[in-house]
């Protein structure tokens, strides 16, 4: 466990442990982490199966708030922003529940950006930008990524701007993403588990199966060939942005690098097929560049890893 994420255990006792133990013996487990790996496997599962299922429960429920908002207010895109903030504090308040902290504390670690959240960030939109321009003079026809792709994603059939889409895909999406699968399935995985590479597999995998549920719109919305990049992609970036969550301790930062991916995604086609040479290119240049990235985001882990057992 590197020295950031050292306030997860804070509480003496948390999550499923702490509602079938007594305090004594939670105290006693927690300070000799004496519990079987076999054992915290048994409970983690039982406690991401426990805030998955709140989660969605949650999910209902700012769905009912959100359409209560559009029909008080007819405006779509204040109806996803009520709809999300309701999701977003519900899973802040779940979570302080399970880890048994206050709410302020954990929105306070969590959204530290500084210079250094600046930096990787405008890296990241170079980088992105880098292999969009790599890509189309590799692939001369420009089918996978064209602004033809962005104006389709950005209007509605009738030909008109379609903010309520843009907002909710761009802003909010990666929002809701962030705040789950960083947010609560590394920190629960990384609480129970005490192990930094495990917590991010899990997370990452999680991830890239949920983006498994866009197979429905193969043959009217996606290619077959969309889909399977997708899912790809999605393993990619969910293991870096778990990575970067671990390393420099904002969720905030990972917020930001997923809307930054989102922008770039606009410009992907969503009909490619898995015969054409630039699909082939798109999933080298995908591989390409977060292998870099995961690589970069370990070496630090490493360093850190190595500092805290050098202050120990």
């Amino acid at each position: 466990m590197i020295a950031k994420w050292k306030w997860l255990s804070t509480a003496p006792c948390n999550g499923i442990l702490a509602a079938f133990e007594l305090p004594e013996q939670c105290v006693k487990a927690s300070a000799s982490f004496e519990i079987p790996i076999a054992i915290r496997c048994v409970v983690l599962t039982m406690e991401l199966a426990l805030v998955s299922g709140g989660a969605f429960l949650l999910l209902l429920f700012s769905s009912v708030v959100g359409a209560l908002a559009r029909s008080l207010v007819d405006n779509n895109v204040f109806a996803d922003v009520c709809e999300t903030s309701t999701f977003g504090w519900g899973l802040v308040m779940i979570m302080a529940i399970f880890l048994q902290l206050p709410p302020r504390v954990m929105v306070r670690k969590l959204k530290v950006f500084g210079c250094s959240g600046v930096i990787t960030c405008v890296e990241s939109v170079l980088l992105h930008a880098g292999v969009v321009v790599a890509i189309n003079l590799w692939s001369h026809n420009q089918v996978l990524i064209s602004w033809r792709n962005v104006d389709i994603a950005v209007h509605r059939p009738d030909g008109t701007f379609a903010v309520a889409n843009i907002v909710q895909n761009l802003l909010l999406v990666p929002l809701k993403e962030e705040l789950f699968f960083r947010g609560v399935i590394v920190l629960v995985a990384i609480n129970r588990l005490q192990n930094i590479k495990w917590s991010v597999s899990i997370s990452s995998l999680l991830f890239a199966a949920i983006h498994v549920v866009n197979a429905k719109g193969i043959g009217t919305q996606y290619s077959a060939a969309y889909v399977a990049f997708q899912v790809f992609w999605a393993g990619l970036v969910g293991l870096f942005l778990a990575l970067k969550l671990v390393v420099s301790g904002s969720l905030f930062q990972c917020v930001v690098l997923h809307i930054s991916n989102n922008i770039f995604a606009l410009g992907v086609s969503k009909t490619i097929a898995i015969a054409e040479s630039s699909y082939l290119i798109s999933v080298s240049a995908a591989l390409t560049t977060y292998s870099l990235a995961i690589a970069r985001q370990l070496q630090l882990l490493y360093l850190e890893v190595g500092h805290t057992h050098r202050c120990a």
